[in-house]
């Protein structure tokens, strides 16, 4: 369920006219176990506040919306009047039944025209022995307000039919079009999600093929699209793949029941460039799930599945904890470049990091975990990650022998990328001058990315980790690109907090590395939910109750259900005060009271600054 300032979009349906599996077709897409190569006929559905608009009401509307659970339904808005759009018209009737009033539809007079010619029983002037939709039909020339968004009609040409798409805050859904109106293209700038007609990669004269698809995104640059209207050509998982492997790993193919959920608010959110800001704001870590590269364990495992696709590797290597702003520079190159070769971006890492088997003493404790950085390589768009096992056999080769061994025999390199200070080989005798030399010596390019630097300081993990066992978790946040994130398993506590304070969930961290003691605002996505939650949360060994073991206890704010949730993530937004022993559990709650209440103001003026025209 949406909250009062987001709203859902679901695809419904995202195939063509005969809808995948075709029928008497037996091609690999409609013999496809994959349920996301089933695609019903191409619809949307809008939700807000338990009031629901649909797009087009296909063929298979009935299925759509017996699969939705769409009990309720305020309007209608059609896109033109082809079959695969009108179809299902008549199944607006329950609706009429339930509601006891007619069903506003909006759309063009031609679809209009069409619709009282196909469904003429409907608009008769005389008594009818059945029931019959009852419809007030709106022509559509300029924004309309339908279940609190404002809808914005999008002027498309279909072949030589003009047709519509539609805006609805900072999403559009453009389906059954050849080519967009440069005015239309005005109307669809700043977009966070888009969902576009790409038919297939064979030319059609009335849709989008996949090239021309791209070429549009390219110049709309919105922050992530969807393709729809998708023919039995287009495999799912193969296509996301082959996207990736272009470099557009913000491209992926719709399926029916996609969801996805957006801000009311079409203005583009404040101080964009505040990276705390935007992710605590969003309250929504994880909108749907991006392609996850292939994960390897040996570089042997690597060139078994490459190897006879002769593609070679575009590639990055190191520890890369935290996968911070210079790292991220480094993974955006590789993916352009892999764009424009052919050749597979892969980041080739280790684990446990070397410093933890050569210098166990002295290695640093780490950022973050394997989970999250392979997440972290799908959001750049890698399409492989090889995390080799570090051993004292591997620390032994030479700079030449890694190459000769690792790079060159069983990752085909092409291309590295690596940053100014990298190291490699025994007793880290290599550089990238080295590098340079066994590249021109074995034929692969050496591209060496400057370090990133953020207002005059340089970004790194040493910078990162410093900064959060110091507690400057804003300023981490900044270097990493992201806020620093604890995950684990939810554990059971004392009942201090219960019994004396304020009730709180227990996390055992999966991490290393933890903040320093201290209270903390921050973000709490539980298990099973993609919203997150504001929270107070503190890190220490609760002095105040003579506490000696390190505890991360959180408390959600405005949240009273009964709940025992296995795991949880935490987000940490800013630090608001040192651990501290108090005189006993009142001053203490006392206290408590007053950091919820800081941290509700902080959340107050980050909604105003995203959504400056609503009330906090």
């Amino acid at each position: 369920m949406n909250s009062a300032n987001t709203f859902t979009i679901t695809v419904l349906g995202s195939g063509t006219s005969m809808g995948v599996p075709t029928l008497g077709c037996h091609c690999p897409v409609c013999e496809s176990k994959d349920p996301h190569d089933n695609r019903l006929r191409p619809s949307l559905l809008l939700s807000h506040n338990a009031r629901n608009v649909i797009i087009d009401t296909t063929p298979d509307f009935r299925q759509q919306a017996l699969r939705a659970g769409l009990d309720r339904l305020d309007a209608v808005l059609l896109t033109h009047g082809h079959a695969d759009h009108i179809l299902g018209f008549d199944d607006i009737r329950p609706y009429n039944i339930r509601q006891r009033q007619p069903m506003p539809v909006y759309g063009t007079e031609e679809t209009f025209d069409i619709i009282r010619r196909a469904f003429s029983y409907a608009f008769e002037e005389k008594p009818a022995q059945s029931t019959v939709p009852r419809v007030d039909l709106h022509p559509i020339t300029g924004p309309v307000e339908l279940v609190g968004l404002t809808i914005t009609p999008i002027p498309l040409v279909h072949g030589s039919m003009k047709v519509l798409g539609f805006r609805f805050g900072r999403a559009a859904y453009l389906t059954d079009f050849s080519s967009l109106p440069e005015s239309s293209a005005a109307l669809l700038r700043d977009l966070d999600e888009l969902i576009i007609d790409a038919l297939r990669d064979i030319p059609h004269p009335m849709h989008q093929t996949v090239q021309q698809a791209l070429a549009l995104i390219d110049q709309l640059k919105p922050a992530r699209a969807w393709f729809t209207h998708i023919s039995h050509d287009l495999p799912h998982a193969e296509t996301n793949q082959r996207l990736r492997a272009m470099g557009y790993p913000h491209v992926q193919m719709a399926y029916d029941g996609l969801q996805l959920e957006l801000a009311i608010n079409d203005h583009a959110p404040s101080q964009a460039s505040l990276v705390v800001a935007q992710h605590a704001a969003s309250g929504s870590p994880n909108r749907s799930p991006l392609p996850q590269p292939t994960s390897f364990t040996s570089t042997e495992s690597w060139s078994t599945t490459y190897t006879p696709t002769n593609r070679g590797s575009i590639l990055t290597i190191g520890n890369l904890d935290g996968i911070h702003l210079g790292h991220q520079a480094i993974l955006r190159a590789m993916v352009d470049r892999a764009a424009k070769t052919g050749a597979v971006p892969t980041a080739l890492t280790f684990d446990p990091s070397p410093r933890k088997v050569l210098r166990p003493e002295s290695a640093p404790l780490q950022l973050s975990t394997r989970a999250q950085r392979q997440q972290w390589f799908a959001e750049a768009g890698l399409e492989a990650v090889v995390t080799l096992p570090f051993t004292l056999e591997l620390s032994k080769l030479t700079p030449e022998q890694f190459v000769e061994q690792i790079l060159v025999r069983n990752l085909h390199v092409r291309t590295i990328l690596v940053g100014e200070n990298f190291r490699f080989g025994h007793q880290q005798s290599g550089n990238v001058d080295l590098l340079a030399i066994l590249g021109k010596r074995h034929g692969f390019e050496v591209i060496v990315i400057p370090p990133v630097t953020l207002r005059g300081e340089i970004v790194s993990s040493t910078a990162i980790r410093r900064d959060i066992a110091n507690g400057s978790i804003s300023h981490a946040a900044r270097l990493l690109g992201r806020p620093f994130v604890l995950t684990g398993e939810v554990v059971s506590g004392t009942g201090t907090g219960r019994k004396f304070t304020f009730p709180t969930l227990n996390l055992k961290p999966e991490q290393e590395l933890l903040p320093a003691r201290g209270v903390y605002i921050t973000r709490t996505v539980l298990e099973g939910e993609t919203q997150s939650r504001p929270s107070v949360t503190n890190v220490g060994t609760r002095p105040t109750f003579n506490g000696t073991t390190q505890t991360v206890e959180t408390h959600l704010l405005d949240f009273t259900a009964d709940i025992s949730p296995k795991r949880m993530q935490l987000q940490f937004c800013k630090r608001l005060r040192p651990e501290k022993k108090f005189a006993g559990a009142d001053d203490l709650r006392t206290q408590i009271a007053t950091d919820i209440r800081c941290a509700r103001q902080f959340f107050a003026r980050l909604h105003h600054l995203r959504h400056p025209h609503q009330p906090a």
